[in-house]
């Protein structure tokens, strides 16, 4: 199982780990701050060994992450991860933005269920299933309308 510092400390930028395995242009680390897509938010960007992460999944209890052709690293190799700050800030911001949002619409709406979401560095999208258009609704606890909201 790889161990999420992420959880831990949302701060860190920079570790120093070990390789537990490589498969290919696949990698998984015995510890890592770099986070993989998950519940419709974006993976960080960043660095392994010196190499970009082109793609970071979720696989069981592990994270394995797609480096590209041609690294040379090894199991049991000892490397830096860095990730790039500005993204996991940005990221970090829009995701606790959309999470106060979903608390306000739940708390203003009966019955409403979120479907889906996305969460990228430039923009938050959250989806609701509801009886009616919820931007139609007047959000008593808002001083504006949803469609007009800058996050």
């Amino acid at each position: 199982m790889t161990k999420k510092l992420f959880w831990e400390n949302p701060y860190l930028t920079t570790l120093e780990t070990v390789i537990k395995s490589v498969v290919g242009n696949s990698i998984t680390l015995l510890e890592t701050i770099f986070y993989a897509f998950s519940g419709g938010q974006e993976s960080d960007a960043g660095t392994i060994g010196g190499y970009p992460v082109l793609e970071a999944i979720n696989s069981g209890l592990d994270i394995q992450y797609l480096l590209p052709e041609g690294h040379e690293l090894k199991s049991g190799d000892r490397l830096r991860i860095d990730i790039d700050w500005n993204r996991r800030y940005r990221l970090m911001r829009l995701h606790f933005a959309a999470e106060l949002i979903i608390e306000l619409v739940y708390s203003e709406l009966d019955k409403v269920k979120k479907i889906g979401a996305h969460i990228s560095p430039d923009k938050a999208r959250i989806d609701f299933i509801w009886r009616e258009n919820i931007s139609q609704h007047s959000f008593r606890s808002l001083p504006l309308r949803p469609s007009t909201w800058l996050i």
